[in-house]
């Protein structure tokens, strides 16, 4: 117990926020304007029971903002939800395409929707981390209301989502070259 209280409180948070991945961190806010927090409650057992909650919580009383806490994984969901079904959608390569082609001009419709399928078929595979650098790349801000929740998607990230994704096994046929 000494020993990890003499540890840097710094370097013990980070330790922890690495084990407790909160995608949405930064992200996401209450229809009020203020941010929601990640937080998290161990019950005896050493279960971690991992919540998004109203910044006023801890300033004011649980209830003040009309928002509940909110579980993380099923907020998370939610808001992977509609961004793998804003991916899927045939309208999207449409509307993505121009601006894509702009950022690379070999970029056709088949190399974008492509990308986009990738991206659906190994999203559970990819490592949280990456998740998150990901949706942080698409998703500007998530807002909850209660008894909605809006996902405000950034000008560009999907072009930029697009070209990174097409860009990939030019770079991995280089390495294998080298």
């Amino acid at each position: 117990m000494h020993a990890i209280l003499a540890t840097n409180g710094r370097v013990r948070d980070n330790a922890t926020r690495s084990k407790v991945p909160y995608l949405l961190k930064g992200i996401v806010f209450g229809n009020d304007g203020r941010a929601l927090s990640p937080w998290h409650t161990t019950k005896k057992n050493g279960r971690r029971y991992r919540y998004y909650i109203p910044q006023r919580y801890t300033k004011e009383h649980a209830g003040v903002s009309g928002l509940p806490r909110l579980p993380a994984v099923e907020l998370e969901s939610a808001v992977l939800d509609q961004l793998r079904a804003i991916l899927r959608s045939p309208e999207l390569v449409g509307e993505v395409l121009p601006q894509a082609a702009q950022l690379d001009p070999t970029l056709d419709e088949a190399k974008v929707t492509v990308a986009m399928t990738r991206l659906d078929a190994i999203w559970d595979q990819l490592f949280p981390a990456e998740q998150a650098r990901i949706v942080k790349l698409l998703v500007e801000k998530v807002i909850v209301s209660p008894n909605d929740l809006e996902v405000r998607l950034r000008a560009n990230g999907i072009e930029q989502l697009v070209l990174e994704m097409s860009l990939k096994p030019i770079e991995q046929k280089e390495e294998a070259l080298a």
